[in-house]
């Protein structure tokens, strides 16, 4: 299968844009359109589309081919072909010989040559024909379907959606086109199914896993970051008189709620996000007008793990227990306490070092709510701090949209 820059833009049928991943670059001729009720779709019409439809592909860098009007045909030919291949695997049928051998022709012509015209400087070599661009999609297929994927070829599971994919991420476990479409669309109706099962059920009591364990608001500052660390001269002072904040807060507010907000510094002696221990951090909170329980079961579930950690990542609750996401986030569960927090590393792709994340759900003052946290310490200046102050904030704000 070719490499390269991943997903297509496609729209739904009201026009909303979404990204389209694929996996191969011989499916993501698939939706071009196809035969008889896929005729309204067609996008292969003359030989700028095909020309089009390959600076838009993973296919990098752009190639320069010239196209024929019979070189449209045959694309769609292979296109057809394609299409009932990539059905037939996804439902476990064979293979009509037919559409192989419409695969197997395209694919003797010479495919797509490579340049290297110095360091990092790869081009396709000119001239390159419509026949060519087939044959590298056609040799992509045979790829795809005698490689180790093939039995991860799969049409997305919602009853009225036809698109087809190939699962490369590390669990295996996709199931959608699109988290931005028929993903979205399954979490809105899960999430409604377990808030019609919460209402129906008493408020359960806060977590705590053993009768000798704090309660969630009992968490020494170290199981908990987001709680300012002081030094005993601040603490002294914050004793002995009132900060501005505190005194002109009525009686009985809440400081963390309906905040995208992050902490107050934790030292008055070291810049906002600095602190002693951990380094340079952040924390954002929200209140949400969800019981705690159902937004624990969201944010534990692999949707909400898809939105705030990343797609494919599979949590386990023992402590060292490994994940990695599809995008090559990865890292070791240090804590799990179920519906309560969930704390872990978390080392990005291509970097050396390790930060820390926790993700806790509390009960809010207001009967019904909870209070959603994400933190995240040992940063590497406050320049990643400013950065991911902004993906946490876009982080949440996704999640107060699923749940409504």
């Amino acid at each position: 299968m070719s490499e390269m820059a991943r997903g297509l833009v496609l729209h739904s049928p009201q026009g909303v844009p979404y990204r389209f991943d694929p996996g191969a670059l011989c499916l993501e001729l698939v939706p071009t359109g196809g035969p008889g009720e896929w005729a309204r779709y067609e996008v292969l019409r003359h030989p700028a589309d095909l020309a089009v439809w390959a600076a838009r592909s993973r296919l990098t860098p752009v190639p320069e081919i010239d196209v024929t009007p019979d070189e449209v045909v045959e694309a769609k030919r292979l296109r057809d072909a394609l299409l009932r291949m990539a059905t037939r695997q996804a439902h476990g049928q064979p293979l009509e010989v037919a559409d192989l051998d419409v695969v197997n022709e395209l694919a003797l012509a010479p495919p797509l040559v490579p340049r290297l015209l110095g360091a990092s400087d790869r081009r396709w070599a000119r001239p390159a024909t419509g026949g060519q661009l087939l044959s590298t999609v056609a040799r992509d297929a045979i790829e795809l379907f005698s490689g180790p994927y093939a039995h991860r070829i799969r049409q997305c599971a919602t009853d009225n959606c036809y698109l087809l994919f190939v699962d490369t991420s590390r669990p295996g476990r996709r199931r959608w086109c699109s988290m931005q479409r028929c993903g979205n669309v399954h979490k809105v109706k899960a999430l409604r199914a377990r808030q019609a099962a919460a209402d129906d059920r008493p408020a359960e009591p806060e977590f705590a896993a053993h009768p000798d364990e704090p309660r969630a608001q009992d968490r020494s500052a170290h199981e908990t970051p987001p709680e300012p660390r002081l030094t005993p001269r601040a603490h002294r002072q914050q004793a002995a008189t009132p900060t501005p904040l505190a005194a002109s807060r009525p009686a009985g507010a809440n400081a963390s709620t309906d905040a995208n907000a992050e902490q107050p510094p934790a030292d008055s002696q070291q810049p906002r996000g600095l602190t002693r221990d951990a380094g340079w951090e952040i924390g954002v909170s929200k209140t949400l007008p969800h019981p705690p329980s159902v937004v624990w079961d969201f944010i534990s579930g692999d949707e909400g793990i898809a939105i705030w950690l990343g797609p494919g990542a599979e949590l386990h609750q023992e402590k060292g227990a490994p994940y990695e996401t599809a995008d090559g986030i990865s890292g070791e569960v240090r804590g799990y306490r179920p519906g309560d927090r969930i704390r872990l590393t978390h080392r990005a792709p291509g970097s050396t070092r390790d930060t820390t994340i926790q993700v806790a759900v509390s009960r809010a003052r207001a009967e019904g709510k909870a209070v959603l946290r994400f933190h995240q310490e040992r940063l590497s200046d406050a320049s990643e701090r400013a950065h991911r102050r902004e993906h946490w904030k876009q982080v949440m704000a996704h999640v107060a949209d699923a749940l409504g």
